[in-house]
């Protein structure tokens, strides 16, 4: 932004006309910007897209705005304003140090600057320039030779021999970068091979041998980026770092999706990953830790191949939850009404008491006289009755039935009016017989 504000204050140096014509294009743009409908950012890798993408735009915008300065630049240059000139070059310098023509604008206006004949002055100077491209050429330098006859036609561009010789070099220039390319291939560094020939696709577009090399190169430089993650990842398969491999093998098929080895070595390390969280998920079901054998299985989910049986697994653990649940809120209520048996027994049992001993008073006689004793238990049953029922609940409580009902029964033989073993046996022939 710093650089923005920067171009916009010495754009206030330039012609009226042009100014306006600019700063109304520049408004536009940030006007287009501002009706973009991007909605709310909450996300961190939205906001970081976006971020990116403003960053791009003001880039577009200092590009566009810095080579309309250019333009008006040259514009000097051209007129004999050198001073102007070389100001605007310096200003375009000082946003954008790596903008060649206003490089080569200041050069040339600082060297014709204070001239007394800048006409003649400006044709030695283009011809320096293109004796100095012709000296490169011949001593086989390319790439200067080139650049330098360039900057020969962009400062003269109704120079005919500069564009002949232009052309020409640009013919050997791609020749040149094919042939750097081609030797950096022989010597299998592919990277280095691609960007010669890319260069060399900027001076002639449309070559088609330059295009079937690049074809080539980044063919083989796919395959060899895909297989130096390949041994990545074998290296952490080897190691039993299944995550990492899974992670390196997948990197190696966004680059060769069709390599078959590191298809092959995919499906095995899945099926491991897989096959760990499974086992891990059985052994949390097995110790009724139900929720974290469903997490366990969850985890599993991205590297199966069989979904169903997954659901299914997770499925039977769902229902055995409820099942378990059910099962305690039973309990909780079998509890809570036996608790509720005990206590009215008690109240019965003192109301019985009281009952007795208010009789003997009336009789002025003892009050285990009153008292009429049970027929045919004794107290000895009652007790053993009563404590195979407990040992029967417990039984009941995890869920062996037959061991519960094997208890109760013999509580009922000792004591036949233990109503709580007999609501005992029949839940737990409702619950055998399907019922519950």
């Amino acid at each position: 932004m710093r650089n923005l504000l920067m171009t916009l204050i010495f754009l206030a140096a330039l012609p009226c006309a042009a100014q306006q014509k600019r700063v109304k294009s520049e408004e536009s743009l940030f006007l287009d910007l501002q009706k973009t409908g991007l909605g709310s950012l909450t996300e961190f890798e939205e906001k970081k897209k976006f971020l990116e993408t403003v960053k791009l735009e003001k880039q577009k915008i200092q590009g566009k705005m810095l080579d309309n300065v250019y333009e008006n630049a040259f514009e000097y240059y051209r007129q004999g304003n050198y001073e102007d000139a070389k100001d605007l070059a310096t200003k375009i310098l000082s946003i954008d140090p790596n903008y060649q023509d206003a490089q080569m604008l200041l050069e040339a206006s600082n060297q014709l600057r204070g001239s007394l004949r800048p006409g003649m002055s400006e044709k030695i100077m283009i011809e320096d320039r293109f004796k100095s491209a012709l000296s490169y050429y011949n001593e086989g330098r390319i790439v200067e030779a080139h650049r330098k006859m360039e900057e020969v036609v962009k400062l003269s561009p109704n120079n005919i021999k500069a564009k002949y010789w232009l052309a020409k070099m640009k013919d050997d220039l791609r020749e040149y970068y094919s042939e750097k390319g081609a030797e950096a291939y022989k010597d299998r560094d592919l990277k280095g091979a691609l960007d010669h020939f890319y260069n060399a696709l900027l001076i002639r577009p449309r070559d088609a041998g330059t295009v079937e090399w690049i074809t080539r190169v980044e063919d083989e430089l796919r395959a060899q980026k895909a297989n130096d993650k390949l041994k990545e990842a074998l290296e952490f398969y080897a190691q039993g770092k299944l995550r990492s491999a899974y992670e390196g093998l997948q990197r190696a098929l966004e680059i060769q999706p069709g390599d078959p080895k590191a298809g092959k070595l995919m499906a095995e390390v899945k099926l491991e990953i897989e096959n760990g969280y499974l086992a891990s998920g059985k052994k949390l079901y097995g110790a009724r830790k139900y929720i974290a054998a469903i997490g366990e299985w969850d985890k599993a989910k991205p590297y199966t191949a069989n979904m169903s049986y997954l659901n299914k697994l997770i499925s039977r653990a769902r229902e055995q939850m409820k099942l378990e649940a059910d099962e305690k809120k039973r309990r909780a209520a079998e509890a809570a009404r036996r608790a509720q048996a005990e206590e009215e027994a008690r109240a019965r049992e003192e109301a019985e008491r009281k009952k007795a001993e208010e009789e003997a008073r009336r009789k002025g006689v003892s009050v285990e006289d009153v008292v009429k004793k049970p027929q045919g238990v004794s107290e000895e049953n009652r007790l053993a009755s009563q404590q195979h029922y407990l040992e029967g609940l417990k039984y009941f409580q995890n869920s062996n039935y037959e061991k519960a009902r094997d208890e109760w029964t013999i509580a009922r033989q000792l004591d036949p009016g233990n109503a709580d073993a007999g609501a005992g046996l029949k839940r737990i022939e409702q619950i055998l017989s399907g019922g519950q």
